[in-house]
Order: structure tokens, then C-alpha cells, then sequence
């Protein structure tokens, strides 16, 4: 299928390219203008809550004139207290101005209060309405505070008449600048200062800073992923097809979540996850797929080829990556909050979308561009420098160039850095496993100190007005924050309602605003809503149509103390009511913010256990259908986990315990539980993502012939490279969106730089092959039924084809590589001199597409009459290899062929068995890095390994002058410049 898709995008490049192009640019542009304003703040809550029934019913009974949503806090100005008579005056007339310009009309933003009974609307009236500090001392004292600077405070509160949380929210923004300018108006300055806060005003703040941070981190994000991916390809053109296909990544999702928002509620963190997760994403895919397309062309082969075995292998690894991080972001769907389910689905936008430009749009720009993806190198801006005459900079760009241009075959490949990491891994493979599992287990002890909270004032940064309102408020008023907690009585008497306020006095951190009677009275005729309540239909089944609603609003001590919260939540329902009938109708609730929010982390905590079962299940199956291996799942997951483990333990340090909040601007304290839980997702999804990159690279090596140490090493070293980039790629998307102001958002990326950091370092180049060294052959263990079962799934890894031209397999020379340091000594490989690793650029020598077949610029082969010549073996103690010093020229004369020569294996790589290619051998003639070479040649393809790794034989090969093919032709002498590095000239 691969295949098949490689073949489609090279013979429909221009088609491809065209239509995603305009459909994804117009659709995109859609989706970006028209999300922001379909997407809504809710879903923060368990809809099948207790906590929500209690709001519904006291809605629908009383409406919204009891929700304290905004607050206003009043300060006399110096030299004046609260209970002087012109503060009295001037607090009551501007009150009653906000509420006669907001709280009229048709389109009113505010709730019209109820006077008559003050208690019953808002607390602001027990203190400031005509008498009202005089009626209720008890109520006085408790709204007014003084200070330790011996000023004294007071507030009220306003309600907001819509239900829905996120019009609220709009309605807040509408009146926000006349409100304040209505508080801070020339007339009061003398009198008073006022500061808002309040629930409403702190999630608007969150919106809107979500809506500009988003905007902000793709601005920092772009600039730097473009740098990271020009000094890994060492090109511009290569580097901006990641980019091309992260831009369309998120237009295309933005698209697909704006159509969603007509039919359903979608919050609005899910454009800054689409971002994020998508951004990040699809430069890892790009990267992973543009890599191996050059890694191919290096190799020898022609763009058509080329295109076909990257979607063959990077393309294949690129859908089951996806697959299994979309599956892991699936769990998250049983979740009953919708902003859990609206960030996975975010995500899983991105994830989808990324990987199908990437098999798609992807190979067909490749197969457009074939060599000139190396165009625009470090090479081109040296010769720019080099005209200027800057040899400073000229010398960092040539280092650069030669570091990041050169073709690099699998032999270089694995002679460099990781594969020196690889082999000193699994000479100790015990001693790397017991470190690296001793360094993540002690960062995961900061764990126990986990703590959840609802949404609040917290997650703005300390500077913010909104959040220093609120601060100062739970200051001076910590027994009355502004969110009671509320117990809904139905048809109750006043002796049972006598029974369980009493009972809940006793309870520690639990305070009730009046201790005597319930705070409201309402006999509505609500009966039928009640019943059909979300929540409250296995607790209270109401018959008849009058119901008689009563309410007590109390308090928490400390409503962020989600244990102390919990506590009283488990006390508060704990308690049993004399006579109460469900059926009648008789009973009550406990609701109100502290308890909405402890009853989402309630259910956060009791998904868990679900989703990791699910997690490991759905990767452990997955995998095995990939790999069939029973023992590469398994092992993946324990890695996974702790790597998740290390990651959770690093954010409870920084977020919870506060380390690190004077550098990033926030305030430790508890954790929102749905963003933490998308974090374990995506963690655990990526930590697969990369274990799937490397594993199907090992396994790749095991179907040529390799054996298990030389599939670990080689599969860890060709991957090295290319996972520290990615993890670099996505890490910069991460670290653009820590600059966000909301801690939220800095879980995330702070989450996921640190679980990129550990799983594409230490577990996947050291942890993973040490292990797998010493598992040995049951890496790829498996009972012989489950093998059957994936076998017939058919899922497992690609065996590439041995490529041919003209019937003879495809097949290049594996040069030797330089030790560090050292010059590329010259190799003597069938008598033609060969610079070793100086694999020439298929930018000038590509083989134009069409077939497979040899550049017409090229001499035909001679083709050989009859059997060619028995070669004899080499003399004994001839290693087939003769060092050479580098010579300061091209020799004159080509050096005569020896038949007895040949070219050993390098050491460190498996023996191939078959004659040695020659110097006319696929692909045209091996040329030394002195030696000129006729334009139009190209090196030759990769070595064709057999069912068992081995090479087929090669046809009979011209011999020299005089010999039985008769002379060399003239016009097939090398010629024209020396082979190097430049690939632009």
C-alpha cells in the first residue's frame, strides 16, 4: 500500500500539490477568523454532577439572583472608613446607577435584584442599602474588614443574568469599560477606590488571555523552528517544507474545529492545543520524512525510487506514530468534562491532519523538487560571504556547510556520535539501565505532593488587576470568598433542615453564613425541572408540581484547599436527613463553585485509573500488529510510564511546590486536573511516537539480515540524529507557548520540553538498546498464535524491494570513515581509488525521473560477449584495502586494475557475500575525491540485501586494456571537477 501511495504522489505530484494546496489555504483562512468566536468557556464541570443539579434547581427556582459573579471591592479613600455616612452614600448611588444602566431592559447584562429581601439577591445589600448595617450586625461585621494599616474595606456583589458561562463571559467585556468607569469616576476618587474581581471577570481574563497568547507563541514559534530546521538540513529549501506543512497542519484543523462548532460546544483551549500540538507535530513528521528522502538520494537513488521508500519507511512510521498517539488521545473521550474532550480533540486534529499532509502533500513537493531540496545550502551563503570578504563569518558557515551539507551514507551514519553512544550502551548495558532508572525514579518522588483545583484566580499572572482584586479580597475576607457553598433543600421542614445544619456546623473548615435560618425561601412550581434535572434524577424524584426550595449559602475556610474541600464535601453528604423520602421529593443537595470544581477533580481522579488501563491496552495491541513482538509493547509501555512518571513528578516540583515562579511569573499552587490529564495523554502518546521511530528502524535492519546487536545499533544510530531534531522541533513549539501569561498553558509546554528532553535522551538512546541487548533474540519474542494474528493483520514493518536498473540490482559502495580528527584515508576498491565518505551529490548527478534508467549524457556499458573471467581469490594476507595518503592533485594516469583486488566489509558493519562492485559497476564508475568525474554520473543505490541479508552476485565486469573485453572506450575516462561536498555548483 505504501508503495502504491509513493508511486501516486510522484505520477500526480503537480495534482496533489495543487488541490491541497487551495483547499487547505481557503478553508484554513476560514478557519482561523471564524473559531475564535464559535468557541465557548464551558465544559469545566461533571454535567452529571450533584454539584450541577444543585445549580440547575436553585436557577430555575430563584434564578440568577443569588450568584455572587462579580465583585467589587471598596476602599475609602485616606482618612475615611466604610461607615462614614458619605461612603455609605456614594457606594449605595453608584451601585444603584450600575445596576438602572445594566440591569434594565430587554438586553440587560445583570440580574434585576429582589429588595424586598436583600439576603435573597445580593450580600452587598446587607451592608450598604438604607438600615443595612444597622438591621444585621452580624452581617455587617462579616462584610466589612479592616486592614493592617488600620483601613477598613467593604464590597458587594453583582449577579449576571445569563445562564450559559460563556455569554457571560461576552456580556462581562460589554459592560467591563463603562463599569469601571462608572466606579472610578471624578465624584468618587475623593470618596473611594474600587478594584473588580470576582468569578466571571477572572475566567474572562483567562479567555481573552488565551486567544492573545496563542496568537503570540505561533509568532515566536515559527522564526524559531525555521532556524532549528536550516542548521539541521544545512539548506533553506528543505527546511521550509516542514514548515509548509505545519502552517497547513493548523489551517486545515482550525477548519475541520470550526464546522465541529456549529454542531457542538467546543472550548476554547482548543485552538492554542490545535497550535501547539499540531505545530509541533507535523515539523516531526516533515522532518522524518525529508530526512529520509535525502538519506535515500545519498544513497544512489533516482527521485521516483527515492519518493517511493520514503513513504515505504518514514511514511509507514509516520501513520503508526499517529495512529497510536491519536488512539491514546482518544481515551480521553470518556471523560464527562467537555474541556478535556475539546483539548483532545485539538490534538487529535493535529495529530490526523499532520501525518496525512505528510504521506500526501508532503512526497509530492519531494518528488518536484527531487535534488534541488539541497538548494539554498550553507554553500550558496559562503560564496556570498566569500565575495564580501568576511572570512570570520566564511569560516563558521564553511564548518557549517561541512558538518551539515555532506552526503552521509548509512556507513557515516553509523560510524558517528550515536553509534559510538550505541556501542558504549550495550558494552554495560546494566550498568545504563540501573542509572537511568535511578535518575527518573528520584525525579518522579515529587509526586505525593500533587494537588488539583478548579479554575481560579491563580492561573493569571500576579501582576494582573483582576487577579490582585481577587487576592486582596480572600485576604480580608477569607471566611466569605465569594463563592459559597450552597445546600439546595427540597420540600424539607424546618426541623429537618434544623437536623443537617447542625450537623454541618460541626464540620471543620466549613462555616454557613447564618447559622439560624436558611438564607433563601421559594416555593416555586419547579417540580417537573427538578425531576428531570442532569444529576438529581437518581437522588430526588419529585412528584406534583410545586416544590419548595430553600437554600443555605456557607463557606470554606480555604475553597483553593482541594483536600481540605474534599473532606468537607465527603462530611457534608455523608449526612443523614430525618425522613427523607426520595420519592416525595424530600432531601438535598450541596452545590455552589467549591463544590462544582471539587466534583470535577472528583471525576478526574476516578477517569484515571480507566484511561491508563486503556492507554497501555491500545498501545500494547497496536504495537504488537506493527512489530510482532509481544516483548517490544510491553517494554514500551514500562518505559513510557516512566518516563510520564519523571514527567509528572518535574511539574508537581515547579507548578505545585512554586519553584521556578519568580522566572516564569506564576504562583505555585494546585494543578488544573483536565490540562494534567491531557498532558499524561499526549506524554504518553509521544513517548510511544518515538519508541515507534526507532524500533521500526531495527527492525528494518533485522528483515536485511542483520542480527539483533547490529539491528539495535544500527537502528539507534540512523534514528539518533533525527529524534534529538525532532524532540529540538517540537521543544521550541513548547517553549514559544511558555511564554504565555496562563499557567495552564505553561503545564503543557513546560510538560512537554521536560518529556522531550528525557525520552528522546536518556530512555530512547540509552534505556532502550540497553535492554534490548540484554533481552538479545526475545526482543522479538512472541507466542506462535498471536504472530499468526498480526501476520494476517497485516501490519507489519515494510521489507524494502531490491531495486534494479536494467535488470541488475541497484547497489553503492559503503565507504570507510575517518576517525575523528583524521583525514578520509583512500581506499583501493577493485584498483579504482576512493576517498572514503566522500559520497558525491545527487544534486548533480541524479538520474532524470523516467524508469530507472542511466542518464543519456552517459556511455552505454559494454555489454560482456560470454561468461566473464573466473576472478581468482586474493593471496593469502592481502586485506584488500591499501591506505594511501592524500594526494594534493588528480593523478594523470588512471591506476591499473588489479582482478586480484577487492574491497573487505568496514569493520563494525555485517558481511555481505557476492563480488565486490567494480569500477563500472551500478551507477558508474567509483571515483577518489581528486579524481574528475563526467557530469551526469551519480553515485551508485543502496547495496540490495537478500531474503537473508546477503547481496546477489554481480554480473562479470569489464577487465583493462588487453584484456578479454578488449580496451577501455576513451570517451568513458572520468573527467570535468573533482567531487566534493558543494552540492549547489
Amino acid at each position: 500500500m505504501f508503495a502504491a501511495i509513493g508511486r501516486f504522489s510522484y505520477a500526480f505530484r503537480y495534482t496533489i500539490i495543487a488541490v491541497l494546496f487551495v483547499t487547505i489555504a481557503t478553508t484554513g483562512v476560514w478557519g482561523f477568523l471564524g473559531l475564535g468566536a464559535k468557541t465557548k468557556m464551558n465544559g469545566l464541570y461533571d454535567e452529571n454532577s450533584d454539584s450541577v443539579a444543585a445549580a440547575q434547581v436553585t436557577d430555575l427556582a430563584n434564578g440568577r439572583e443569588m450568584q455572587p459573579d462579580i465583585l467589587v471591592l471598596i476602599k475609602p479613600a485616606e482618612g475615611k472608613k466604610i461607615t462614614d455616612p458619605d461612603v455609605e452614600k456614594a457606594v449605595e448611588q453608584t451601585r444603584q446607577d450600575i445596576l438602572a444602566k445594566f440591569a434594565t431592559g430587554d438586553d440587560s447584562k445583570l440580574n434585576p435584584t429582589n429588595e424586598k429581601e436583600p439576603q435573597a439577591s445580593s450580600l452587598s445589600y446587607t451592608m450598604f442599602a438604607p438600615g443595612g448595617p444597622q438591621a444585621n450586625d452580624a452581617l455587617f461585621k462579616k462584610f466589612t474588614r479592616t486592614d493592617a494599616k488600620g483601613g477598613t474595606w467593604g464590597f458587594f456583589t453583582l449577579p449576571m443574568r445569563s445562564a450559559d458561562d460563556t455569554q457571560r463571559g461576552k456580556d462581562w467585556v460589554a459592560i467591563q469599560q463603562p463599569l469601571m468607569e462608572m466606579l472610578q469616576s471624578d465624584a468618587n476618587k475623593p470618596i473611594f477606590t474600587a478594584q473588580v474581581g470576582g468569578l466571571v471577570p477572572v475566567t474572562s481574563e483567562v479567555t481573552e488571555g488565551v486567544q492573545k497568547d496563542q496568537k503570540k507563541a505561533e509568532i515566536i514559534a515559527l522564526p524559531l523552528v525555521a532556524i532549528v530546521l536550516f542548521f539541521v538540513y544545512g539548506g533553506v529549501v528543505a527546511a521550509v517544507l516542514p514548515m509548509i506543512i505545519g502552517v497547513l497542519t493548523i489551517g486545515a484543523a482550525m477548519a475541520v474545529a470550526s464546522v465541529m462548532a456549529d454542531f457542538t460546544d467546543v472550548n476554547l483551549f482548543v485552538g492554542p492545543i490545535i497550535s501547539l500540538i499540531g505545530l509541533g507535530i507535523a515539523h516531526d513528521y516533515g522532518l522524518f520524512m525529508v530526512s529520509r528522502f535525502r538519506e535515500e538520494l545519498d544513497e544512489g537513488y533516482d527521485t521516483p525510487t527515492a519518493v517511493k521508500r520514503t513513504v515505504m519507511t518514514a511514511g509507514r512510521t509516520v501513520i503508526m506514530s499517529s495512529l497510536l498517539i491519536v488512539a491514546a488521545l482518544a481515551c480521553l473521550y470518556i471523560s464527562p468534562l467537555g474541556l478535556l474532550t475539546s483539548m483532545a480533540t485539538g490534538a487529535l486534529l493535529g495529530v490526523f491532519i499532520a501525518a496525512l499532509l505528510s504521506l500526501t502533500l508532503l512526497p509530492a513537493m519531494l518528488a518536484v523538487l527531487g535534488p534541488k531540496v539541497f538548494a539554498l545550502s550553507f554553500h550558496w551563503f559562503l560564496t556570498i560571504f566569500n565575495r564580501w570578504n568576511l572570512p570570520l563569518i566564511g569560516g563558521v558557515i564553511h564548518w557549517a556547510a561541512e558538518k551539515t551539507g555532506r552526503a552521509k551514507t548509512k556507513a557515516n551514519i553509523e560510524a558517528g556520535m550515536w553509534g559510538k553512544v550505541t556501542d558504549a550502551v550495550m558494552k554495560r548495558p546494566k550498568t545504563a539501565i540501573v542509572g537511568v532508572v535511578t535518575l527518573l525514579l528520584a525525579i518522579c518522588i515529587p509526586i505525593v505532593g500533587l494537588q488539583f483545583g478548579g479554575i481560579s484566580q491563580t492561573y493569571l499572572p500576579p501582576d494582573n488587576k483582576t487577579r490582585m482584586a481577587q487576592d486582596q479580597f480572600q485576604e480580608l475576607f477569607p471566611d466569605n470568598t465569594g463563592q459559597p457553598v450552597k445546600i439546595v433543600f427540597t420540600n424539607a421542614s424546618d426541623a429537618q433542615i434544623k437536623q443537617v445544619l447542625d450537623e454541618a456546623n460541626k464540620i471543620p473548615g466549613f462555616t454557613r453564613s447564618n447559622p439560624a435560618d436558611p438564607n433563601s425561601t421559594r416555593f416555586s412550581p419547579a417540580g417537573e425541572a427538578l425531576s428531570t434535572a442532569k444529576g438529581s434524577s437518581d437522588k430526588l424524584v419529585v412528584r406534583g408540581h410545586e416544590v419548595t426550595i430553600r437554600t443555605s449559602n456557607g463557606s470554606m475556610q480555604d475553597p483553593n484547599d482541594t483536600a481540605a474541600v474534599g473532606e468537607a464535601l465527603t462530611a457534608l453528604r455523608g449526612i443523614k436527613m430525618d425522613g427523607a423520602d426520595a420519592s416525595k421529593g424530600i432531601g438535598f443537595l450541596v452545590g455552589g463553585m467549591p463544590i462544582l470544581q471539587q466534583d470535577s477533580i472528583n471525576s478526574m481522579l476516578d477517569l484515571l485509573p480507566a484511561l491508563m488501563l486503556l492507554l497501555v491496552l491500545v498501545t500494547t495491541i497496536a504495537m504488537f500488529l506493527a512489530f510482532g513482538s509481544l516483548t517490544l509493547p510491553i517494554k514500551a509501555v514500562l518505559m513510557s510510564l516512566l518516563s510520564l512518571g519523571s514527567t509528572l513528578g518535574f511539574l508537581t516540583w515547579m507548578f505545585v511546590d512554586g519553584h521556578g515562579g519568580d522566572l516564569f511569573n506564576f504562583t505555585g499552587g494546585p494543578m488544573m486536573a483536565p490540562v494534567l490529564v491531557l498532558v499524561i495523554a499526549v506524554v504518553f502518546g509521544l513517548s510511544t511516537d518515538y519508541e515507534v521511530f526507532v524500533i521500526s528502524r531495527m527492525i528494518e535492519e533485522r528483515a536485511a539480515g542483520a542480527t539483533t546487536k547490529q539491528a539495535i545499533r544500527a537502528g539507534t544510530a540512523n534514528t539518533g540524529r533525527i529524534i534529538t531534531a525532532a524532540a529540538i522541533l517540537l521543544a521550541c513549539v513548547a517553549a514559544a507557548f511558555a511564554t504565555s501569561d496562563l499557567v495552564m498553558l505553561k503545564y503543557v509546554s513546560f510538560g512537554l520540553m521536560f518529556a522531550l528532553l528525557v525520552d528522546a535522551t536518556v530512555v530512547r538512546m540509552v534505556l532502550v538498546p540497553a535492554v534490548m541487548k540484554l533481552l538479545g533474540d526475545d526482543s522479538w519474542w512472541a507466542p506462535n498464535w498471536m504472530r499468526k494474528i498480526q501476520e494476517a493483520v497485516g501490519l507489519g514493518e515494510t521489507s524494502l524491494p531490491a531495486e534494479t536498473r536494467d535488470g541488475r540490482p541497484l547497489s553503492s559502495v559503503r565507504p570507510a570513515t575517518a576517525g575523528p580528527g583524521k583525514a578520509a584515508p583512500q581506499v583501493v576498491a577493485a584498483g579504482v581509488p576512493v576517498v572514503a565518505g566522500s559520497a558525491s551529490s545527487p544534486a548533480e548527478h541524479a538520474i532524470p525521473p523516467g524508469a530507472g534508467m542511466p542518464p543519456t549524457d552517459r556511455p552505454a556499458r559494454p555489454t560482456p560477449m560470454g561468461p566473464g573471467p573466473r576472478r581468482p581469490g586474493p593471496p593469502p594476507g592481502f586485506s584488500g584495502r591499501i591506505e594511501l595518503p592524500p594526494r594534493p592533485s588528480a593523478p594523470t594516469q588512471r591506476p591499473p586494475q588489479d582482478p586480484r583486488s577487492y574491497q573487505q566489509p568496514v569493520p563494525g558493519q555485517r558481511h555481505r557475500q557476492g563480488p565486490p562492485p567494480g569500477p563500472y559497476g551500478p551507477g558508474g564508475p567509483r571515483h577518489s575525491g581528486q579524481m574528475p568525474r563526467p557530469q551526469g554520473q551519480r553515485p551508485g543505490g543502496p547495496p540490495a540485501g537478500g531474503p537473508q541479508g546477503q547481496r546477489p552476485p554481480y554480473p562479470p565486469r569489464p577487465q583493462g586494456p588487453g584484456g578479454p573485453q578488449g580496451p577501455r572506450p576513451t570517451d568513458q575516462r572520468p573527467s570535468g571537477p573533482p567531487p566534493g561536498p558543494d552540492r549547489d555548483r
